[in-house]
């Protein structure tokens, strides 16, 4: 039987913004000390790329819900809030 991996990707205005502005200055940080060095431009990619997966790994481990049958699907569909319910 084959695994699903759902991630749960619900997140308020406030977290969306602070996750963007981390990033950004992550890669001003990146451009930044890069500049005239092809050795810092390859490190600072590398870093950014580490990075990278490093958040992505995370969002989907805190975030995420292994799934191995339909009926555990369906119980956590029966569990999500619909925009349309109260």
């Amino acid at each position: 039987m084959e695994t699903i991996r759902i991630i749960d990707r619900t997140e308020t205005i406030i977290e969306s913004v602070v996750k963007d502005i981390i990033t950004f200055v992550f890669i001003a940080f990146c451009i930044y000390i890069s500049r005239g060095s092809t050795w810092w431009t390859f490190v600072t990619g590398l870093m950014f790329i580490f990075g990278l997966m490093l958040k992505l790994h995370a969002l989907t481990y805190k975030n995420g819900r292994a799934i191995k049958t339909r009926k555990e699907l369906n119980e956590w569909a029966n569990t999500m809030k619909w925009p349309d319910e109260s």
